[in-house]
């Protein structure tokens, strides 16, 4: 794309190749009660008005690329359309007088002096005219893409629900959780059951989000709480897994699975151990972000991570939200910090 055709919205060359003539030839017949008798009488006419059209378009043009690249959230567009108008009304009065002394110099068309009320009207709808062309060819751009990014993200969500059940149904989910309930039947039938609950609320709740886009906070830290004890009686004290969350935040809104793919992430990527124990701490960032950290302790794997998951989680963020998800290393630590949504 051509530079500023982004804040434009569309390759507007053609457009200004053909509507500045266009243009040019159309205001002294609609705002000068000029003829058109012959193309010889009035072509000095046309000159003098294309001269006037191309400096007012191009001017406008630029106003228009300032303020795009000012404001460019939606929520910015009424602000954006008002200011256009002041700002191209502005440039038209300020421009347009040294501009017809200056064609008055040249005598391009010495016979026509055009009043000030007529200059009015040709600023004004010429004002109006450009910004209806150029806002509605970038609103209905803007819209196609909306549409297309929705469907994408759509898409993503239903891929990333698929995933989370995937993770969970897996064969070796399954063979560890019912492997370590094995061990612990004969052993205390207590916590047999309470385990066989944790499990059934970790499907249940896969079962029960599959049509949602978000969910709350309290609602996924309930699951990943489910999903900690499992995984917390397969590891023992070689998983230590903390919590930091005010209450307050509760309502907040996430998207939902995104705890357990880091959890999942940690779990899978790290070495697990009595003698190298892996923490997860899960706390907040003020009620902008909740963090997730893990020390790092790298298993030696074959194939490299294609971070599929965070990825996932971070298409999902935007459709909803324009914070970003920050993932980084640091002091020996994956951190992974996911925006809280407040509705």
């Amino acid at each position: 794309m051509r530079p500023y055709n982004q804040y434009i919205g569309f390759n507007d060359l053609w457009l200004r190749v053909f509507g500045i003539p266009v243009l040019g030839f159309c205001i002294p017949l609609m705002f000068f009660g000029l003829e058109y008798n012959s193309f010889k009488d009035y072509y000095p006419k046309w000159v003098e008005a294309g001269i006037f059209a191309l400096v007012y378009w191009e001017g406008s043009r630029l106003i228009v690329i300032r303020l795009r690249k000012k404001h460019l959230s939606f929520s910015a567009t009424r602000k954006r359309i008002i200011q256009q108008a002041i700002y191209s009304l502005a440039y038209m009065f300020i421009i347009g007088i040294p501009l017809g002394q200056g064609l008055d110099q040249l005598g391009i068309c010495p016979e026509h002096q055009p009043t000030a009320f007529q200059i009015m009207g040709v600023n004004i709808t010429t004002s109006l005219l450009f910004l209806s062309i150029y806002e509605s060819i970038y609103f209905y751009d803007q819209l196609k893409l909306s549409i297309m990014e929705q469907e994408r993200l759509k898409q993503e969500s239903i891929r990333s629900q698929l995933e989370g059940l995937r993770n969970q149904v897996n064969p070796h989910f399954l063979f560890n959780s019912l492997n370590t309930l094995m061990s612990i039947v004969e052993e205390d039938q207590k916590l047999a059951i309470s385990f066989l609950k944790r499990l059934s609320k970790v499907y249940r709740y896969i079962l029960d989000i599959r049509e949602k886009k978000l969910v709350s906070l309290s609602e996924e830290l309930k699951f990943i709480h489910s999903y900690t004890f499992l995984q917390s009686e397969r590891f023992g004290e070689s998983l230590d897994v903390q919590f930091d969350i005010p209450a307050t935040l509760g309502p907040y809104k996430m998207v939902p699975l995104a705890l357990q793919i880091l959890f999942e992430n940690a779990i899978k990527h790290n070495i697990i151990s009595k003698s190298k124990p892996l923490r997860i701490q899960v706390s907040t960032k003020g009620d902008q972000y909740l963090v997730v950290k893990n020390n790092i302790q790298k298993k030696n794997q074959i194939m490299p991570s294609t971070k599929v998951g965070l990825e996932n989680i971070r298409n999902r963020y935007r459709f909803f939200t324009n914070q970003q998800v920050v993932i980084e290393e640091k002091d020996e630590q994956f951190i992974v910090a996911i925006p809280l949504i407040k509705i």
